[in-house]
């Protein structure tokens, strides 16, 4: 399994994978093509013998980083792709002082991953997902720094 920068020629099989992670919540393909083309935004892309099967698209303002979106393939799962990616989108951002991100209420394997990586819930979007409508825990991550420095965590 290899992590890479998406590119344009990566946007089906992207859609795809989406597709069976979120169903009639996936991103359209416009969706995802403006998202990789957005120029504060790092889209990145897990390929395990030519096919995708996990995705992570990351946006940066100054020294704010946001993980936007985290896909992994079902049959991919528990093999520490998201991690990965997370990990990788954070550590090559450049300077940051915080990440963010939201993720449905009832993910609890993926609030899981993301507390087991450093970032604390911080807060609650009522309704925030649609198909089915839930809440989004926001959580964020502090841990970013380029010296291993204080109790912040080194990635």
């Amino acid at each position: 399994m290899i992590l890479t920068e998406m590119l344009p020629e990566h946007i089906g099989g992207v859609k795809a994978l989406l597709d069976v992670c979120f169903g009639e919540s996936a991103w359209s393909v416009d969706m995802i093509r403006a998202q990789l083309e957005k120029p504060d935004s790092r889209s990145m892309a897990a390929l395990d013998e030519g096919m995708i099967v996990g995705y992570l698209a990351f946006e940066q303002i100054v020294d704010e980083g946001s993980i936007v979106e985290v896909a992994v393939h079902p049959d991919h799962r528990r093999r520490g792709i998201a991690q990965r990616l997370i990990e990788s989108a954070i550590r090559n951002a450049g300077a940051l002082s915080v990440v963010f991100l939201e993720v449905r209420e009832s993910n609890v394997p993926a609030i899981a991953l993301y507390e087991k990586i450093g970032f604390e819930r911080i807060g609650i979007r009522k309704d925030y997902y649609d198909n089915p409508k839930e809440n989004a825990v926001i959580m964020k991550y502090n841990g970013v720094t380029y010296e291993n420095t204080g109790n912040r965590k080194q990635l």
